[in-house]
């Protein structure tokens, strides 16, 4: 009787490495954040200078311009609208808009679901697996002083990059939707000791996100109208076996467009008034 095990296939052994990384991307990430000093994690930006943390303008809580680019998701969960920013992700925004019109993110699956972190979309396979439909372009990533993990901002995630004493995470198709931790108070207290620039920890405080991502990843547009269907999304079930992320029910995005913010309108989310916190509302 032979007793070895099965070798698994191509597709058994990516699919476990992927959801490992994804599982452990997630638990550093919680982890971390208690511990988080929000400016000196990210003291390297793009050009090698230092975060000037009174130089930033959070642009994400700016009532765009009609003719702002926005994109629709059209999910099986209900639609969610996100506002793009070409100026200060140029190469991102254009591959992103030419796949959108080329409808490579239709009929794609909500792959990777991490509560109170993030969900990730734009697989060809419900599992996130690579097929012969998927797009692998790697960009290199655009770091922005204006750009920052709140709730509802779009990541650009690919693999990982640079040298060995360099490492970052490069720009690819696939979409990581960024949702929030819980701002208990010990976290709050956390924040306020960490020093810099008071508006931007106070916007953490009131609209929620992931602190601990800041000035690592290409983000490249925000989440503004949808929340109903955005918040559907993340905290929908997952199966957890083998750290398995994906959704229980097929999440499906089954339409991605582009549009402008003139034809999609929601001014009232573009405030920076903490008049009510996001963990409050949950």
């Amino acid at each position: 009787m032979d007793n070895k095990k099965p070798k698994k296939n191509y597709y058994d052994v990516k699919r476990s490495r992927r959801f490992r990384i994804y599982f452990n991307f997630s638990m550093i990430a919680l982890g971390f954040v208690l511990a988080f000093s929000l400016f000196s994690a990210c003291q390297r930006m793009k050009s090698g200078g230092a975060l000037d943390p009174d130089n930033v303008d959070l642009i994400q809580y700016q009532l765009p311009k009609d003719d702002a680019p926005v994109v629709v998701f059209e999910t099986s969960e209900g639609n969610f609208t996100a506002v793009l920013y070409p100026d200060q992700a140029p190469k991102f925004v254009e591959y992103f808009e030419d796949l959108v019109n080329d409808g490579y993110y239709d009929n794609t699956y909500i792959f990777a679901v991490q509560k109170d972190v993030y969900f990730m979309g734009g697989s060809k396979s419900s599992d996130g697996t690579e097929t012969s439909d998927t797009d692998t372009t790697q960009l290199e990533p655009e770091i922005h002083k204006d750009l920052w993990p709140f709730k509802g901002s779009l990541i650009s995630y690919g693999d990982k990059g640079g040298s060995i004493f360099n490492k970052k995470i490069m720009s690819g198709s696939r979409i990581l939707f960024v949702d929030t931790v819980e701002f208990t108070d010990e976290f709050k207290e956390e924040l306020d000791s960490a020093g810099g620039n008071t508006e931007l920890v106070e916007t953490f405080k009131s609209k929620g996100g992931i602190p601990n991502f800041s000035q690592q990843y290409t983000i490249f547009g925000q989440v503004y109208d949808g929340f109903d269907a955005y918040d559907a999304v993340c905290g929908a079930e997952v199966m957890k076996e083998d750290d398995d992320l994906r959704p229980k029910k097929d999440i499906i995005i089954k339409k991605a467009y582009i549009s402008t913010y003139g034809e999609h309108r929601n001014d009232s989310f573009f405030t920076l008034d903490a008049d009510k916190n996001v963990t409050d509302a949950e």
